[in-house]
């Protein structure tokens, strides 16, 4: 097939997005599709052509860009406060607006030919605006398949049309031209039952191709060592319980974390806590999953902190079930000490359920992007 994937990110970035991206167009490659990626002109992006054989690079149109899709405007919003950034969204959605790439609008417009499927991944949902503003425009660009994938829900999950008027209507509109949405959690269908019937919506998980990935051998640590890979985010997942448990438990420990996108708030936040804590705080650069993978099954135990609504999975918990480690699962709002406690104590009887990575498998996944072109 003829296949064309249309995203904000792919590698080297470290986010679930650009691996969802580059994860697909190297499996659509090695199954002999003909692969086309059309993304933002990153700088660190130059070397991909070099680097991906069987994957044909398209770039947005224009200068080379430096910032992330909302570089700006979310240094704003953390400075705001949140009744004043909802009043603002009400007008000006940085989802229909500010992450909008004209470059990437300008590039699909300039391309021709006819797809047997088209792949369009947000975050950011602009993606989607790009990709439909593009195709309208440009006749000679044609997809038998459409395929708008959602893998953050809109307002961490908060997502309210009164008060995002603008948002719900750019809803509606891609329900009209895409053919399929995707999700890939079952708990996030009901946020987008408003703009396509059930039976349009497929959920197909996040893959991955982790036949290079090896462990070393686990060997028990002289004192409690347990690690966290992500990111944290103000109101829904914000680590300060944990923290303030372990300064006020006076133990001794290491609590590793591989950081993605860090916030100020949160750096003041964990240096305050370095000073309080007994034990060692250490703040890693986020590593690319064959590297991170690895370094997380050194650790004793791992952390996960789950969003404080139901209809997103944190991501990394495929990677978590790959370490062979136990987890200690928690929220924001649902912090038991006394458990914890147990964990610190070399006690993993209640850890965390974990996904089974086969179903996770980049094959199979990819099977089920290449079913929806045969529909």
């Amino acid at each position: 097939m003829k296949i064309v994937i249309v995203s904000y990110f792919f590698e080297p970035e470290i986010t679930p997005r650009a691996y969802r991206t580059a994860e697909l167009a190297k499996a659509f490659a090695r199954r002999g599709h003909e692969v086309t990626v059309v993304l933002p002109n990153k700088a660190l992006f130059a070397d991909l052509p070099r680097l991906y054989d069987g994957i044909r690079f398209r770039f947005g149109e224009g200068p080379i860009l430096t910032g992330g899709p909302n570089a700006a405007t979310g240094k704003v919003r953390r400075a705001l406060p949140q009744w004043l950034v909802r009043a603002i969204l009400y007008i000006y959605n940085h989802e229909y607006f500010a992450k909008y790439d004209k470059g990437i609008f300008r590039r699909l417009c300039a391309m021709q030919g006819e797809y047997d499927l088209l792949i369009s991944v947000s975050y950011p949902v602009a993606i989607h605006r790009a990709v439909i503003n593009a195709f309208r425009r440009n006749k000679s660009l044609t997809a038998r398949c459409k395929v708008a994938e959602f893998s953050d829900p809109p307002m961490r999950g908060e997502y309210n049309s009164s008060y995002l008027p603008l948002y719900d209507r750019f809803m509606r509109r891609a329900g009209r031209f895409f053919d399929r949405f995707i999700v890939p959690v079952e708990n996030a269908l009901p946020v987008y039952l408003p703009f396509k019937p059930a039976s349009k919506i497929s959920v197909i998980p996040q893959g991955f191709d982790n036949s290079g990935i090896v462990l070393p051998p686990y060997k028990k640590n002289d004192r409690p060592t347990f690690a966290f890979a992500g990111r944290f985010y103000r109101n829904t997942r914000d680590p300060e319980p944990l923290l303030s448990f372990l300064a006020d438990s006076g133990r001794d420990f290491r609590f590793d974390l591989y950081l993605i996108d860090r916030d100020p708030y949160f750096d003041e936040m964990l240096g305050n806590y370095r000073q309080l804590c007994r034990g060692e705080i250490a703040v890693h650069a986020p590593l690319p999953r064959n590297r991170l993978i690895p370094a997380l099954a050194t650790a004793d135990f791992l952390v996960n902190h789950n969003f404080n609504y139901g209809t997103a999975t944190p991501s990394k918990l495929i990677d978590y079930s790959l370490t062979g480690r136990p987890v200690y699962s928690f929220s924001s709002d649902r912090f038991d000490s006394t458990e914890f406690t147990r964990f610190l104590d070399g006690d993993y009887g209640r850890a965390a359920t974990l996904p089974d990575p086969s179903v996770y498998d980049i094959v199979s996944i990819a099977r089920s992007f290449e079913a929806l072109a045969a529909e």
